[in-house]
């Protein structure tokens, strides 16, 4: 079959065969959900929804793969841990090179323009692979619940943000321990 939805034990899996693709493009649109532990990622926190639309277009040797990815789930805010809705809407366009173009057991010389090829090791893409690497490179850097977060005590733990969740002294840095005695004393002679 050229292009299979099955249940596995990470969600649904979308296959597609690119060793029976024809000349036409394959289009494809497909919903389901990647697993946090497939992003490898410390910021995800719950399964994200993903809306993957698109074709695999043939071409000597190579093929690309273009679309939408529509991405919606929750991940943690980098300063208190607390899960934040994120998503994204982008295209994307990745070229890949079947198997059977790619010499077994060698090295390969690559030329610049095959610099962003993403060489398969197998006959079948992975539809669900794709949109996890796809939303890895949409992720932020950090992403916050809100620009005035005081985050996590580093004494505790406890979210500052909570009313008397935390009731520890703020700990001065003893790099200003030497200026800390001047602020009473007097300087105008």
């Amino acid at each position: 079959m050229l292009y299979s939805p099955f249940p596995s034990g990470r969600g649904v899996c979308v296959k597609i065969d690119v060793s029976k693709l024809g000349q036409e493009p394959l289009r494809f649109n497909e919903e389901f959900s990647v697993e946090p532990d497939r992003l490898d990622c410390d910021q995800v926190t719950t399964p994200m929804r993903v809306r993957l639309e698109g074709e695999v277009r043939p071409s000597s040797g190579c093929f690309t793969v273009a679309g939408d990815c529509r991405v919606e789930g929750s991940v943690a805010c980098s300063r208190c841990l607390e899960p934040v809705s994120w998503g994204v809407d982008e295209e994307f366009s990745v070229d890949y090179r079947a198997p059977a173009a790619t010499p077994l057991g060698s090295e390969l010389g690559l030329d610049q323009d095959e610099l962003d090829v993403a060489f398969l090791e197998s006959d079948t893409l992975d539809l669900a692979d794709l949109a996890a690497e796809q939303i890895l490179l949409s992720l932020p850097m950090r992403v916050v619940c809100d620009e005035s977060c005081a985050g996590l005590c580093p004494r505790c733990g406890a979210n500052r943000n909570r009313d008397g969740a935390c009731s520890c002294e703020p700990e001065l840095d003893p790099r200003w321990q030497a200026l800390a005695g001047l602020a009473g004393e007097d300087h105008s002679s």
